[in-house]
């Protein structure tokens, strides 16, 4: 083999590929054998960059073959840290001098690596809420992406029945310059703007998006952005996230990153933005596309956020992102557990983790519901937690599934750590889901999904009055604290800034504030708002009977009456 490749890592590339073929095993197998990242896998393969041993080691173990040779040739390729090639393209003057310092560039790459390269996945960790964080390159999943084209006849006239063209995430995005990407609540869209920034940023991309290398990452969550006042410039982008590098960024550098098109901007959640306000949005976005044509954009949002063909204008291609396969659940679920047994520490937990995985992948397999169930990431690691929490006992629906999450996020962790009073704070399960609420219900209600530390302490303040036993065992600032750091369910963005983990427990604990407040008119009267169409689904899936009977008759009643929101709102009363 040394006289197909003089280079000792294609070599090394030329030998796994080798070995993978001979076991005639796909990328997905290897990958689940070797419990790697698939993008450490492709990296390897394509000898792209030089693997790190461990990587070599699982390799090796998985095709069933020595590592010594592996490693051998890895040392061979005796490998020299050094910049990427775009640093030398692209250095800043004004940094350079006789020391060898990294430029602004390379610091920022190394920040959006840092960064983005961690997901917290719910439930992954009980014990220890802050290892329930899973590492980017094991976590992600390549996704397939669907793009809806049009048929046409022969004669070119006549319209036919629109197709749907279906690809894995980086053969669909291979070749687009602009996407606007659809995907329901924990679909993964933020996730895979999390791995083209980091897989940029890193000079990581897999060959498919060979075109898009070279592109230095804006990660721009229109969550934070709406929040901070008017949609930022681009010399401002850094700034309007929080990124502490900002104040070292050399004039012009984002304006001409952007205009050279070797920008990759990654604008993340449409739908997070209020309905009044996303003409705004989008005025925002051709202005920039005006200016920077040659830059790559990718835009998030769920499905009905806005209209089919929404910057259609601009030359988006439409992508939607699809449920997982029975396939791709296997794997979240093979990852899901192999994280969970690194956490794990003991051999005992570690050989539970396997048995419980079996069962479940086989008990998913078995039971078409369950498998609907698990078609997202989110809803497939909510899943995986509650196995291993109810020791193989699952819930049957979509809200018996949320509610059970919240009670193994907010008690069972501590009563499986036998830690009674954590913090100085102790919280039932009734009294912090009441104060969840409160804030949950203020941000739907003033349509946001971040808020300031200081409001969010000011509405728990304001409902200690009525709680008592709460009020006794320390200040707001104090439950506050508490329910940051241990309920699982919240997390700090910034030093000054809170959110939930993910909008979908917002939605749900802000649809049973409405209902237990029977705010019966401000769900019919918001109903036509695509922020608010999870909130009204699980609004009527709380409510008793007699209750959600009521509010789907006002939802027919409004619907009746006005021609614009009429099938919007007729479709909402086929909700459970």
């Amino acid at each position: 083999m040394g006289d197909v490749h003089e280079d000792p890592l294609a070599e090394l590339a030329f030998r796994l590929r080798t070995l993978k073929a001979q076991k005639r095993l796909q990328m997905v197998a290897l990958v689940q054998r070797a419990e790697l990242g698939r993008t450490t896998v492709s990296q390897a393969l394509n000898g792209h960059k030089v693997p790190s041993e461990a990587t070599l080691v699982a390799l090796a173990k998985a095709l069933g073959t020595d590592a010594e040779p592996l490693l051998a040739l890895r040392e061979a390729a005796a490998p020299v840290p050094q910049a990427r090639k775009a640093y030398s393209r692209r250095a800043t003057p004004r940094l350079a001098g006789p020391r060898a310092q990294p430029s602004f560039e390379e610091r920022y790459l190394g920040y959006v690596k840092e960064r983005h390269s961690h997901l917290t996945v719910v439930g992954l960790d009980l014990s220890r809420p802050e290892r329930a964080r899973w590492p980017l390159d094991a976590a992600y999943l390549s996704l397939e992406l669907a793009e809806r084209q049009e048929d046409w006849s022969a004669d070119g006239e006549e319209r036919g029945r629109p197709s749907v063209t279906v690809k894995r995430a980086e053969h669909a995005l291979a070749g687009c310059r602009r996407v606007l990407l659809r995907g329901l609540a924990g679909s993964g869209k933020t996730t895979l703007l999390q791995w083209l920034a980091v897989a940029a940023a890193c000079d990581a991309l897999p060959e498919e998006l060979a075109d898009w290398r070279g592109r230095i990452p804006f990660v721009l969550p229109l969550r934070t952005l709406v929040r901070r006042g008017p949609l930022p410039e681009p010399g401002e982008f850094l700034s309007s996230v929080g990124a502490p590098l900002a104040a070292a960024q050399p004039e012009g550098w984002a304006d001409g990153l952007l205009a050279r098109g070797e920008a990759l901007v990654l604008v993340d959640g449409i739908d997070e933005v209020p309905q009044e306000h996303r003409g705004t949005t989008r005025d925002w976005l051709e202005r920039l596309l005006a200016a920077y044509g040659d830059a790559r954009f990718v835009v998030t949002t769920r499905p009905f956020a806005v209209p089919e063909g929404w910057l259609a204008p601009a030359h988006f291609t439409e992508l939607s992102v699809r449920p997982m396969s029975a396939g791709d659940i296997g794997v979240f679920v093979h990852r899901w557990h192999a994280a969970a047994r690194h956490n794990a520490a003991t051999d005992a937990e570690r050989s539970q983790l396997d048995e419980l995985e079996a069962a479940l992948r086989l008990t998913v397999r078995a039971q078409r519901d369950l498998a609907q169930l698990s078609s997202t990431p989110l809803m497939c690691a909510l899943i995986c937690a509650l196995h291993r929490d109810r020791r193989g006992h699952l819930p049957h629906s979509r809200m018996e599934l949320y509610e059970a999450a919240l009670s193994m996020l907010l008690v069972r962790r501590d009563l499986e750590r036998s830690i009674d009073i954590p913090e100085g704070i102790q919280l039932t399960e009734h009294q912090s889901v009441q104060l969840l609420q409160r804030l949950a219900y203020w941000l739907i209600r003033n349509r946001q999904t971040e808020m300031e530390q200081t409001t969010a302490t000011a509405l728990v303040d304001d409902a200690l009055p009525a709680m008592q036993a709460v009020a006794a065992q320390g200040t707001a600032d104090q439950v506050m604290a508490h329910l940051v750091g241990r309920s699982g369910l919240l997390r700090q963005p910034t030093m000054d800034t809170i959110d939930f983990v993910h909008r979908t427990f917002q939605d749900y604990l802000g649809a049973k504030a409405a209902i237990e407040a029977h705010d019966f008119p401000l769900l019919v009267n918001n109903a036509h708002d695509d922020q608010w169409e999870d909130v009204i689904r699980m609004a009527v899936a709380h409510a008793r009977p007699t209750e959600s009977t009521k509010l789907l008759r006002r939802l027919i009643k409004r619907g009746d009456t006005e021609d614009t929101h009429r099938n919007r709102l007729h479709l909402l009363r086929g909700v459970p």
